[in-house]
């Protein structure tokens, strides 16, 4: 059964656009969205590397570190 509530919300990360299905909060989406695009600027401009798969590697990496400190899970 498809979801009539789902709406499409527009972000940017890391400059690329991507359209986001949910039926979640879009303020909430777009917060996280924000979160991601700074976490792989951060990364990106300390590190010499341009490649976007490997910025968002190491920022996905930060990211889960972060979860895992905050829930004490390892």
């Amino acid at each position: 059964m498809k979801n009539e509530t789902a709406q499409s919300i527009r972000v940017e990360i890391y400059n690329q656009t991507y359209n986001i299905r949910s039926d979640g909060d879009n303020e909430y989406i777009l917060r996280l969205a924000e979160y991601v695009d700074s976490k792989m600027r951060e990364i990106s401009s300390g590190t010499l590397t341009v490649d976007s798969l490997k910025v968002a590697i190491l920022a996905a990496l930060h990211i889960t570190d972060e979860y895992f400190q905050t829930n004490n899970t390892q």
